[in-house]
């Protein structure tokens, strides 16, 4: 049967795609896109999933790209050969608006970093000079009252300090030019010095270059994996892995925290849609589960071209 006879919005790039080399024989696998062919394989190896949902990229002759949903609800094999019975749609729509709903997120996260930076940080370090100078004023007169106004603006360089650090997590300039490896780092730093806590790195093998999109969605999601191990899972100690192996990348970020409770993997949160999104449109694979011995594992796969 024809993809058009099926889907006719998608029909045209499916038939376009899929009906290459073979006359009227569908040959599925040839169309799918390099980079997601590897984990649509390893998906679909499992039958034990069935039924089961995958999202990847298709590509036509000419090399353009839609990404499809596909729902399969019955594979059989004969010989070297698999047959799947399912249905196909088209999601293009959806993953540009996906797309599009982060970058407004990242940039709203700027603005709000900036505003942060420009205007309280500047209004609490004039409050700190003030403080400085009502010291000297009041140092001969009322003596006494000398060490709560020291405390006093001690606070308040707390307090900027603070705002300082969390403007680097909301507007992370550097890692907009930074590798994936300075990026990771980075991020490793900024923890440490906003919440006190160990976050060890390991990077192993030779990494390809990263697409500024890519290093956004990876540092944002490695970000958002780290604050729930510190807030939810009041981790100490966290370790950032990222390793480059032949055809992907493989990221995993473990903590020594309290781990989920029995209801909680189940349960999506924002945080947690958010960094399905970010998996997605990296074209990657994304899994959060309790460590073997305590804490919680988030591991990300994702492709990527030598």
């Amino acid at each position: 049967m024809r993809a058009t006879s099926l889907f006719p919005k998608i029909g045209s790039f499916l038939d376009s795609a899929l009906l290459i080399r073979k006359g009227n024989i569908i040959h599925w696998e040839e169309s799918i896109h390099p980079l997601d062919i590897g984990r649509v394989r390893n998906i679909i190896a499992n039958t034990e999933l069935l039924p089961l949902t995958i999202d990847y990229r298709l590509v036509d002759k000419s090399g353009a790209i839609a990404w499809v949903r596909h729902s399969i609800i019955e594979m059989t094999k004969k010989g070297r050969q698999t047959s799947a019975k399912g249905f196909v749609c088209d999601i293009q729509t959806e993953k540009e608006l996906e797309t599009e709903s982060l970058r407004i997120s990242e940039r709203e996260q700027n603005r709000i970093g900036q505003d942060l930076h420009d205007d309280l940080c500047q209004v609490l370090a004039g409050v700190s000079c003030l403080m400085r100078v009502a010291e000297g004023r009041l140092a001969s007169k009322v003596p006494e009252e000398i060490p709560y106004l020291t405390e006093l603006n001690q606070q308040i360089i707390e307090a900027m300090h603070r705002t300082r650090a969390l403007t680097h997590g909301l507007f992370p300039g550097k890692i907009q030019i930074a590798d994936m490896r300075g990026a990771l780092l980075e991020l490793a730093s900024q923890v440490r010095t906003r919440f006190q806590v160990e976050v060890k790195t390991e990077f192993i093998g030779r990494f390809p270059k990263h697409s500024s999109n890519q290093i956004i969605q990876i540092y944002r999601l490695t970000q958002e994996a780290i604050s729930n191990a510190i807030k939810h899972g009041h981790a100490n100690c966290i370790e950032v892995r990222l390793e480059a192996k032949p055809t992907n990348m493989f990221l995993s970020i473990i903590d020594n925290g309290s781990g989920l409770t029995q209801t909680e993997p189940g349960e999506k949160g924002v945080g947690l849609n958010i960094m399905q999104y970010r998996t997605r449109t990296l074209g990657g694979e994304f899994t959060i589960g309790n460590a073997p011995e305590r804490g919680v594992r988030v591991t990300l796969q994702y492709p990527f071209e030598r």
